[in-house]
This record gives structure tokens, sequence and C-alpha cells, in this order.
């Protein structure tokens, strides 16, 4: 524009007119923002490291749900089968002992009315010699006309499951029988209590204390052995008529600490509760007293 001035006009502005330097940007640096500006301009985003860690595959298979649930009882699972443990019940029935014997001794019928027993089963039966007579030289020759005397069958195995909640195991059981006294199943590593000479007398062969071929005992139980004991009550009681003392013994090992600790909280009010079955079963064939 002062270009295009007068020559005399050009001298006249610049003599009034004095020319200034503007200053240069990097010597003028910008004011701070305001607070207003300084919301409003983008932030920078902090710079985040995210770890990635690579686990190894694990081959062990998955623990039940109840050692799940018990960590530290099975940690020790490993540690073999937990100690041996003895529940007791007693009872006395208004019923002759042959009668509370015969209601024992009826394995098959245990799926009718035990509680936890949903399969029973008897598979193999031991006979009782018929009595036999002596005569004076000690010899026993056959009698004419004499009737024999019916031969006795007792049972000798026995499949039966049993159970209650999320456990359940089937097993097979030797059985014992004293005739009028004792009924005693045997399983697992567990061994009989009745004297050898008592059992031969009725027609088990000896007892090996190894089981029989075929006896299954896998599950939580390591051994089992139920043994019911009867015996007539001397002297009259209230009510007239015979009675019956009836002891039940269940001595039990389980083959894992662990479940052994979770079903023995369980299992000790189920003595109890066998009894009181086995009177309603006699007062169901019997007649109440």
């Amino acid at each position: 524009m002062a270009s295009r001035l007068p020559t005399p006009a050009r001298r006249l502005l610049a003599k009034h007119t004095p020319l200034r330097s503007l200053p240069s940007l990097s010597q003028s640096p910008l004011p701070p923002a305001t607070p207003l500006i300084q919301a409003r301009l983008p932030q920078p985003h902090p710079t985040t490291t995210t770890a990635t860690t690579t686990r190894p595959l694990s081959t062990t298979p998955p623990r039940p749900w109840l050692l799940s649930a018990l960590p530290n009882l099975a940690a020790s699972a490993n540690g073999g089968p937990s100690p041996p443990k003895t529940l007791h019940a007693r009872r006395l029935l208004p019923y002759p002992a042959a009668q509370i014997y015969t209601l024992i001794a009826d394995i098959d019928s245990y799926t009718h009315f035990l509680p936890h027993c949903p399969h029973s089963r008897v598979t193999k039966w031991v006979t009782t010699p018929p009595p036999t007579t002596p005569t004076t030289d000690g010899s026993n020759p056959p009698q004419e006309g004499a009737a024999t005397p019916p031969a006795t069958r007792h049972p000798a195995l026995a499949d039966l499951t049993v159970g209650w909640g999320p456990f359940t195991q089937t097993y097979t059981s030797r059985v014992y029988c004293v005739p009028g006294s004792v009924v005693e199943a045997v399983s697992g590593s567990a061994a009989t209590s009745i004297p050898a000479e008592v059992l031969q007398a009725v027609g088990y062969p000896p007892p090996s204390g190894k089981g029989e071929e075929g006896e299954k005992m896998e599950g939580i139980f390591e051994s089992l052995v139920t043994r019911w004991t009867v015996k007539p009550v001397e002297g009259q009681r209230a009510g007239g008529g015979e009675w019956t003392e009836v002891v039940l013994s269940v001595t039990f090992q389980f083959s894992n600490p662990a479940l052994g600790f979770a079903v023995g909280q369980l299992a000790d009010e189920k003595a109890d509760e066998m009894v009181e079955a086995f009177e309603g079963r006699a007062r169901e064939l019997y007649g109440g007293r």
C-alpha cells in the first residue's frame, strides 16, 4: 500500500510511523490455558501394561463334589482308610426270640421294610445236617419208620445295596447264622467273630478270612460288619408274654478319610433307625402288643 503512495507521502509516512518488528513465535510462548479451556482440551491416555499368565493344562481328573467341599480333608485322602467306627443299639421287644431271629435272618425281605436298602438278595445257602440220635455203640443207623427231620438252610452270601443322601454302596456280605441267637454279615477285609467250631456245627465251611470269590466291596467302605444278637428276657414283664433283647452292632471302616468324616456324621443315628424298622416289621407280621 505504501508503495502506491507518491514519493513525498512515502517519506512523510516513514518519518512519523516507526517500523516495529513482530516478535518471533519461538520467543513469545503462548499463555497458559485457562481452567475452562484446559478441561475441554483432549487429555492424553495413560499407558497401561497388561500381563498375561499362561497356566499349564492339568492332568489331574476332577475331584468328587464332596472332596471339593472338604479341601482340608481331601488333602489326606491318600493316607489310607479311616479308623473303624462302631455303632450300637439295644431294644426290648415284646416278641419271642425265635420270631425276632427269623425276621433278621430273612435277608431277602430287607428291601421291603429296611430304610436305605433298595436291594437285598441271598445268593448262596448252607444246610444244617439233620440231628441224629446215637445208638449205644456210638453209631447212627437209620431207624425204620422214623421221619427224617427237615434240613434247615441258612444264608451264606447276600448282595445288598445301601445308601442315603448322595452315597450308595453295593456289596456282597458273607452271612453267618447261629440259629435262634446271632446273625452276622461280614464284608470287605473284616472277619467274623463267631468261633469256627460253632459255624461248622451249623453247616458253614471254616471261614478263611479272605472273603469269597466274586465278593464285591468297591466304594466308600473298606470293611463292614453288622451283628445282630437276640436273647430271651427272663422273668415276667408288664403285659405278659415273651420278651426279647435285641442288640445291634455295626462296625465300619471307610476307604477314604474325607468320605468317612462326612458320612460318619450321618451314620450315628442309623443303628437306632434299623432296630426300629425291625420292630415295625414284627408288629406288621405278628401283631402289636
